[in-house]
């Protein structure tokens, strides 16, 4: 069976567009919401958000009401 094989679209990676997103959501996002918006699957979300969160760009929060963890930027200090 023949094969093609494609190549990468132009304009930000999935990860630069989670991060856009967070950026703008101080008030902090969701995995879900952030799949809905980028119409990617959790699984690839949760993947950019770990090397996210080992950069330090992002901080998580496990939210107590519904038991979600939600995604904030960073807070600098200084």
């Amino acid at each position: 069976m023949p094969f093609t094989i494609i190549s990468a679209t132009p304009g930000l990676t999935t990860q630069e567009r989670i991060l856009e997103l967070i950026l703008t959501h101080p008030e902090g996002i969701t995995v879900k919401t952030l799949s809905d918006r980028l119409n990617r699957p959790v699984s690839m979300i949760n993947y950019c958000l770990k090397d996210l969160k080992g950069s330090k760009f992002i901080q998580a929060k496990l939210n107590s009401d519904n038991k979600q963890w939600i995604y904030y930027p960073m807070i600098k200090n200084g």
